[in-house]
């Protein structure tokens, strides 16, 4: 493959990483207080912090598929690179998190739209104990992506100042 295609390949990448990381550390970072708020205001919340839901689903199955499509990010060994390694835990769990925002969304005892027309809430029947476990898997797979957010900052800010 010719090296300007390559690095073009790696450019776009790139940018759907950023455009991924933006809106993952938002829906991350805005999640943990929603509950706090009146219902009214709740619901208008919920169905941006959903809709950005969806949005990062999308844009994780995109990045697989054109890093998978494109060949990108496949040395010899991978398994062996913490860089890599974590970038494998990443996209399975990026994935099974908006998934479980749909569960709580469908049993939650409210309507919830992403991006105010993607009727989760008809999916099923409002269950208050499926809510609560849904939220604590939710909420739990979101603190433990927090971690692994700054586990990836600190390896890649570490990397970018060594001499190595």
């Amino acid at each position: 493959m010719a090296g300007s295609k390559k690095k073009f390949y790696y450019n776009v990448a790139k940018v759907l990483h950023w455009f991924a990381g933006f809106f993952i550390a938002f829906n991350l970072l805005s999640g943990w207080r929603l509950g706090n708020f009146e219902l009214e205001h709740r619901v208008i919340l919920i169905m941006v912090h959903s809709g950005i839901g969806v949005t990062i689903f999308g844009l994780m199955l995109l990045r697989w598929w054109w890093r998978r499509r494109h060949n990108l990010y496949t040395p010899p060994r991978w398994w062996k690179r913490p860089s890599m390694l974590m970038q494998w835990i990443f996209y399975p769990l990026l994935l099974i998190q908006p998934l479980l925002g749909v569960a709580l969304a469908s049993v939650i005892d409210y309507e919830v739209r992403a991006f105010g027309f993607i009727n989760f809430s008809a999916l099923a029947d409002d269950d208050t104990a499926m809510a609560q476990l849904a939220l604590q898997l939710h909420g739990g797979l979101a603190i433990f992506l927090i971690g692994l957010v700054l586990v990836h900052g600190i390896e890649r800010s570490r990397k970018a100042f060594s001499n190595d």
